[in-house]
C-alpha cells in the first residue's frame, strides 16, 4: 500500500486528495460508511474515555485517608489505613528505627471539664500516649486480637528477666485494644509503683473493689477510662487469706469483670518458690507470650519457663524479642571491658618501666 506523507497545513487537504491513488480512495469511502453506522452518542463517550485516560497526573486528586470507623481487612493490611473510631482519646505514633522496641510516654494536655472517670464511653483526653515504632505493635497486636476475636481474653507476659520490656510490651496491646475495641481493660502486676507502670498509676484515680468484703482495702487504680491497674500482691492475700468471704473465688471475679486482662508475670523463681499461693493466678492463663532478649537469653532458660507452664496445660503463644535490651546490655559490656583496660594500664606510682 502507499503511504502519505502529510506535507502541507490542513487547509492543502485538496491538494492531498488529488494525490490520492484510487486504493486509497475506495479506504475513505469504506470508513466513511462506518462511521455513518455508529450511534453519535457512542462515539462522544469514546471520545469522553479517551480524554479522560490522557488526563496529566498534575489533575489527578491525592487520596486522602478518611476519619471513621475502625476496621481490620487481612494481613496485609497497611497500618496508616487504621483509623480510631472515638476521637476523643488522641493518639500518636512514632517511628524509632526497626526495633520491636514498645515504649509509651505519658503527655500532659490540657483539658475542660471532662466526663467521669468511670464512664466507659466518654474518656478524658488529659493524658495521651504515644506509641514508639507503631508498626511493629499493630503487627503484634493484630496476632493478639485475633486471639481475643476466638475467645481468649486473659493474655499472661512474661520473660526472661527482663521486667521493664514486660511492662512495655502490656502497655503496647492495653492500647493497641483500647484504640481498636471498646472494652474493658485490665492490667494486672505486682509490680505496679515501678518501671513503666510507675508514672501512669500515679495518676490514675482510686476506685474500691465493690465486689469484695467491705473490710478488704483493695483498690482498682482506673487510666482515665482507658485501662484498669490491679495490684497482684492484694489480690494473692485476698486469695489465701480464708477469712475473707469469697477469697477463692476473686480471681474469677476479677476474669469476669474485665473484657481482656493483661497478666504481667512475675518471675519464675518467684512463682517456683510459693507455688501454692501462686497457683489460682496460673490458672487463669490462657495465653502465654515470653519476651526474650535476643543473643543474651540462653536455650536453656527458655525451656525451663516453657515446660514449667505447660506442666499447668498453658500453651506458649510465640515470643516477643526485645532488641533494645540486647543493645544495652552490649552497651555496659563495653563500657566495663574499657574501664577494665583502663586500670590494667595504669601502673603504681613506684614503677617507672
Amino acid at each position: 500500500m502507499t503511504r502519505l506523507k502529510f506535507k502541507h497545513s490542513p487547509d492543502d487537504a485538496s491538494e492531498v486528495e488529488k494525490k490520492k491513488g484510487p486504493l486509497e480512495s475506495e479506504v475513505d469511502e469504506a470508513l466513511k460508511d462506518v462511521q455513518q453506522d455508529i450511534p453519535v452518542e457512542v462515539v462522544e463517550s469514546a471520545i469522553e474515555e479517551e480524554s479522560t485516560a490522557t488526563t496529566s497526573d498534575e489533575d489527578t486528586p491525592m487520596f486522602r485517608l478518611k476519619t471513621g470507623s475502625f476496621e481490620e481487612t487481612d494481613e496485609a493490611t497497611d497500618t496508616s489505613k487504621i483509623e480510631k473510631s472515638e476521637p476523643e482519646t488522641e493518639v500518636t505514633s512514632k517511628v524509632e528505627g526497626n526495633s520491636g522496641e514498645l515504649n509509651l510516654r505519658l503527655v500532659n494536655k490540657e483539658e475542660g471539664n471532662g466526663p467521669s472517670v468511670g464512664d466507659r464511653k466518654k474518656r478524658v483526653n488529659k493524658y495521651f500516649y504515644k506509641v514508639s515504632n507503631h508498626h511493629e505493635l499493630f503487627k503484634i497486636g493484630r496476632s493478639f486480637h485475633k486471639d481475643y476475636m476466638a475467645g481468649v481474653k486473659s493474655f499472661a507476659i512474661t520473660s526472661t528477666g527482663y521486667q521493664s520490656s514486660q511492662q512495655n510490651s502490656i502497655l503496647g496491646l492495653a492500647s493497641f485494644f483500647d484504640h481498636k475495641e471498646d472494652v474493658k481493660i485490665a492490667i494486672i502486676s505486682d509490680n505496679l509503683y515501678e518501671g513503666a507502670f510507675k508514672d501512669i498509676v500515679s495518676i490514675c484515680s482510686k476506685e474500691k473493689m465493690d465486689f469484695l468484703d467491705q473490710e478488704v482495702d483493695a483498690t482498682i487504680s482506673s487510666f482515665y477510662g482507658h485501662f484498669d491497674f490491679i495490684d497482684l500482691s492484694v489480690l494473692l492475700e485476698i486469695s489465701n487469706d480464708s477469712s475473707i468471704e469469697g477469697y477463692d473465688e476473686v480471681f474469677d471475679q476479677i476474669v469476669d469483670l474485665y473484657d481482656i486482662v493483661f497478666w504481667d508475670v512475675p518471675e519464675l523463681h518467684k512463682i517456683q518458690k510459693d507455688s501454692e499461693k501462686y497457683f489460682p493466678v496460673i490458672m487463669k492463663f490462657e495465653s502465654l507470650s515470653i519476651i526474650v532478649a535476643q543473643s543474651l537469653t540462653s536455650s536453656r532458660h527458655l525451656e525451663e519457663v516453657r515446660l514449667f507452664f505447660l506442666g499447668y496445660g498453658i500453651n506458649l503463644k510465640g515470643l516477643l524479642l526485645d532488641n533494645k535490651q540486647a543493645e544495652i546490655e552490649e552497651e555496659e559490656k563495653k563500657i566495663k571491658a574499657t574501664e577494665r583496660r583502663s586500670k590494667a594500664r595504669k601502673k603504681p606510682w613506684w614503677r617507672f618501666f
